[in-house]
């Protein structure tokens, strides 16, 4: 999941021209901002663009960067997400026309994230992406939440696989910006810190390509899809790879894929790493359960059948 004040870090570059800019015209120049997850996330190509518009667009007037700095400040802190959403409401009923809405609503969106509301941050998700396509962050949200079961839930079939079709595409349209050469580096940034900071948001944009895989693969008619799970696997062993903290929930995610597979030594070793990394957290106790089914049901598999009388 994407944090506040991760997104608030991601949009170094895209944000920082907004204090740097002078006072002209009535909006917002072109800037970003993102977040990851546990939370954390990063923002990429945007902020470069922003910063190339600025000799272009609409500068922002002195009340308009005063008040989309003072919801970034708030953002950053991650302490109160609700605050940070009526900043992000005030400002979008102030500067109805500000080319940064767009990062109004992804904050407010992390922010909804943060507070478990997952239909609202949706909701800003899509008003943020719609008002800029190329909003990494919102894309990362999108992404991370759009196949996660809490958005499935009531869901008709039309719109579970129209959901799913939308994770799926920000998804590669985020990890296709972030492996762009033009992903900006933030100030004073080393190159193993860029490489660490584009990892970590490879591996969750990874993690939500395995749960829309994850999803696919219940829609079988006659049980698990082979495919589906073939990808799900593919994509969570990525994430975990490529992180430097591996996220427990995708080894757990993992452990899923590979017992609704059918492979229980690979399916066992999953869920052993998520009780591992998720040591002391819900997460060790429900894996740990896991690795206890899957024993008694490999034990049960070895037994030879009973003899007929």
């Amino acid at each position: 999941m994407i944090a506040i004040a991760w997104t608030v870090l991601a949009c170094g570059p895209a944000l920082a021209g907004v204090k740097q800019q002078p006072a002209q015209g009535q909006q917002g120049q072109g800037q970003q901002g993102q977040g990851q997850q546990g939370q954390q996330g990063q923002q990429g190509q945007a902020g470069q663009q922003g910063q190339q518009g600025a000799s272009t667009a609409p500068q922002p007037t002195k009340q308009e960067a005063d008040d989309f700095e003072a919801l970034r400040s708030e953002a950053s802190t991650g302490l109160d997400p609700d605050r940070v959403i009526q900043l992000a409401t005030d400002f979008e009923k102030k500067h109805p026309n500000s080319t940064m809405l767009s990062y109004a609503d992804m904050f407010a969106a992390s922010a909804y994230q943060l507070k478990g509301d997952v239909e609202k941050s949706i909701e800003y998700g899509e008003k943020s992406i719609k008002l800029k396509p190329d909003n990494l962050m919102t894309l990362i949200i999108l992404a991370d939440l759009l196949p996660t079961p809490q958005a499935m839930k009531g869901a008709s079939a039309t719109d579970k696989d129209k959901r799913l079709a939308e994770a799926e595409k920000n998804a590669n349209d985020a990890l296709q910006m972030i492996a762009s050469p033009q992903f900006p580096k933030q100030p004073n940034e080393t190159d193993d810190q860029l490489k660490k900071r584009k990892d970590a948001l490879s591996s969750d944009l990874h993690s939500a390509l395995g749960m829309v895989h994850l999803q696919r693969s219940s829609e079988g008619l006659t049980g698990p899809d082979k495919e589906e799970l073939g990808k799900a696997e593919q994509e969570y062993k990525t994430a975990t790879a490529t992180a430097e903290k591996p996220n427990p929930q995708d080894y757990f995610r993992l452990g899923e894929a590979y017992s609704m597979d059918g492979k229980v030594d690979e399916a066992i070793d999953a869920f052993t790493k998520a009780s591992q990394t998720g040591q002391g957290g819900p997460i060790q106790t429900y894996a740990d359960q896991k690795i206890e089914d899957l024993k008694k049901r490999k034990a049960a598999a070895s037994q030879p059948p009973a003899k007929q009388p």
